[in-house]
This record gives C-alpha cells, structure tokens and sequence, in this order.
C-alpha cells in the first residue's frame, strides 16, 4: 500500500461514525471472496449493533486469506446535496473501517473510496432515497 492511501486510511479514520443491514454482494470478483456490503439507514453512518456480524464477516475472511488490501467503497443515494451524499458516503466508510480497525485488521491494509451519489447499485432520479444505495461495500484484493 503506498504513503498516500494509508495516509488517507488514518485521514478518515479522524471523522468517524457510522446504520446498517449487511449482505453479500450481488457480483462477486472473480479473483477474491464475495464481497460484503453494509447497507445504511437514510442520512446515518451508524452501523447498528445487529449488524456487526458483517464485521465479524470481513475480519474472519482477512484472518483466513490475509489479502494484501481490503477496499472499502462508501456509497449514498440521491436524497439531499450530491456535495453532502459525498461526505456522508466518507463517513460511512470510516465507520465500517473504525469497526475493523477494532476487530485487528491494521489500518494499512484498507483502501477507502467515498463514492457519493455517483456510483448507484439501482439508478434513481435525483431526489430519491434508495436503501440499496446507501452501502459500503468491502471488497479484498
């Protein structure tokens, strides 16, 4: 991992917080696991409690792969300012980070993109609140 990504991993990891439901998601890559995804509740970047399995997930599939780089890409959906859906995408990342900072995977591991309203799972007008926008997805190379 070079200096800036994990100067940006330590960045983020200043503005944390984070509400969630976890899932697989839908198109796996072909060269890693099955990514996971934390979805959000509108406007939150709380992951809830019973949604820490996912966590639990992800540190267990570090444990027993140890990729080289865990990616995780924060997203929102088009309710609110594309300006504030960005920052919000950013927290939301930091939060699911913070969880697996926790859980003993070292910061210098992690990627994390904050996406915004720019990169949808379901393509929506602006305006819309769509649950399966609102995600961070953790992905390993």
């Amino acid at each position: 991992m070079s200096a800036s990504s994990l100067g940006r991993a330590l960045l983020v990891l200043s503005s944390l917080s984070g509400a969630a439901h976890a899932q697989q998601a839908p198109n796996p890559p072909a060269d890693g696991p099955m990514p996971l995804v934390v979805y959000f509740k509108s406007g939150s970047a709380a992951v809830r409690p019973q949604d820490e399995a996912v966590l639990d997930r992800a540190s267990r599939a570090y444990n027993e792969g140890h990729p080289i780089v865990m990616s995780l890409s924060g997203g929102s959906d088009k309710a609110g300012s594309p300006g504030g859906n960005l920052l919000l995408s950013q927290q939301r990342a930091n939060a699911v980070l913070r969880g697996l900072v926790a859980r003993g995977i070292p910061v210098e591991r992690f990627q994390l993109v904050a996406k915004g309203q720019t990169d949808p799972v379901v393509d929506t007008s602006a305006g819309v609140a769509e649950e399966r926008n609102r995600r961070v997805e953790i992905s390993w190379r």
